[in-house]
């Protein structure tokens, strides 16, 4: 298994261009909460459990073995979107995945135009772990412009 820096340096490797890094601080996020979104659409049998609520503790649990600032970065983001996805179905009445399955799709189109500038695959192509590094790589971010430090010695 490879650790953070790992993951990270070689996630930023295939974003350098300006333009795919833009891209990415936006639509990586809007992939994610997407994503959650139509995962929590799917219960599992037999129990008061969806797919969305397991992908979020797992993603938790990956991000805490990686780096415990980075995951208590992202937990107030989790908790965030885990509210906000329960408030959306209880007080909306339009279904959820339809907003959340054109969000997903125009993201994606953007991500792979991005890629497109930067002459580069998407990392996922490798590894699809590599889903659950986008959203640490753009916290990294804030974290270096904020004078943070997250990355072992």
């Amino acid at each position: 298994m490879r650790n953070l820096t790992q993951w990270l340096d070689e996630y930023n490797a295939s974003h350098q261009n300006p333009g795919n890094k833009r891209i990415h601080y936006w639509c990586v996020p809007a992939i994610a909460v997407c994503t959650v979104a139509l995962l929590w659409l799917v219960q599992i049998p037999a129990t008061p459990v969806n797919l969305g609520q397991i992908i979020l503790i797992g993603a938790m649990f990956f991000y805490g073995y990686l780096s415990g600032k980075l995951a208590l970065g992202m937990l107030p983001f989790v908790l965030l979107l885990a509210t906000a996805i329960m408030a959306y179905q209880s007080y909306v009445v339009f279904p959820l995945w339809i907003p959340a399955a054109t969000i997903w799709i125009i993201a994606w189109v953007f991500q792979f135009i991005g890629h497109k500038k930067e002459a580069q695959k998407p990392s996922f192509f490798t590894d699809i772990l590599f889903l659950l590094i986008g959203p640490l790589w753009i916290l990294g971010a804030v974290y270096d412009k904020l004078g943070i430090r997250f990355r072992d010695a």
